[in-house]
């Protein structure tokens, strides 16, 4: 592959590489990321000169395995082991991918939320729109990028990605919300790359390293009625870790992976969301 088709590939990896039918999530991962590597190492650097593309590989290579390391703790019950490891990584931003969401940027400055009506119930207030107070922690169920009982706030940059996320409910059956950003923040960036020409060296690199990560939270859940799903454990352990007060992330964007082939706008970022988990707990 060449490096534009290489991003092209990671864009629809859940398409093009599916997972086999007796395939475990785990073994899938290891897949992707295998694919990825040898991908990477067949071709030459699509950098500078100054870069030393071989410890690159050596970096790339490593992050792939505490991936692994990570899904075999959790395997071990060893939790709490797996959540330390991406945090050692995550303390500072020279290695990954970061996206700054500045509300001076016309794209930045809207984001939306969707609830579904409960029971008779459609017209809630702002509060209610928001993540679900700790008061009410009883009801934060599991998803992606959150654990049973400790709220995340969800954002989306589009009604369709909300829609989307919330597995396309109908048009009567839920409300949304429109949210302004009132100041910058930073997050881990998650999304699925989009290749451009205006990647300057540091940034092209950044990308490249953060791709494996990127391929092991965004894998489609296999089972998605039953209560464990394997596709969420590394997405979980990164918000976990980004939960600590000395990473510098607000929280991390992604892509939905609930993508319609029948809806075929152009602008993948149209699909950009965010979870920004609660870091400053107050019980009341």
């Amino acid at each position: 592959m060449t490096i534009q088709e290489l991003f092209k590939w990671v864009e629809n990896f859940n398409t093009q590489s599916q997972q086999a039918d007796s395939e475990t999530t785990e073994a899938y991962i290891e897949r992707l990321l295998d694919i990825y590597y040898k991908e990477l190492n067949g071709m030459s650097c699509p950098v500078g000169a100054s870069v030393d593309w071989l410890s690159f590989l050596t970096d790339i290579d490593s992050l792939n395995n505490i991936i692994l390391d990570c899904l075999n703790l959790y395997a071990q019950a060893k939790i709490a082991d797996s959540i330390n490891r991406f945090h050692d990584i995550l303390r500072t931003k020279t290695s990954f991918l970061t996206l700054v969401v500045d509300p001076a940027k016309n794209e930045d400055k809207n984001w939306y939320r969707m609830r579904l009506q409960e029971d008779e119930k459609r017209i809630f207030s702002a509060n209610e729109m928001f993540h679900i107070p700790f008061t009410l922690r009883h009801k934060v169920s599991l998803a992606r990028y959150s654990v049973s009982g400790y709220p995340c706030l969800y954002i989306s940059r589009s009604v369709w990605a909300t829609w989307e996320e919330m597995h396309e409910p109908k048009l009567s059956d839920f409300t949304v919300s429109r949210l302004e950003l009132q100041n910058a923040i930073d997050v881990l960036d998650l999304r699925v790359p989009v290749w451009h020409d205006k990647y300057n060296e540091q940034e092209l690199l950044k990308q490249l390293y953060t791709i494996p990560l990127v391929l092991a939270c965004s894998v489609k859940v296999k089972y998605p009625k039953d209560n464990f799903k394997p596709e969420y454990i590394i997405p979980q352990l990164v918000m976990l870790a980004i939960a600590y007060s000395d990473v510098p992330y607000m929280g991390c964007a992604y892509t939905s992976t609930r993508r319609n082939p029948i809806f075929t706008w152009p602008d993948i970022r149209l699909l950009d969301n965010i979870a920004l988990p609660v870091k400053l707990v107050n019980q009341t």
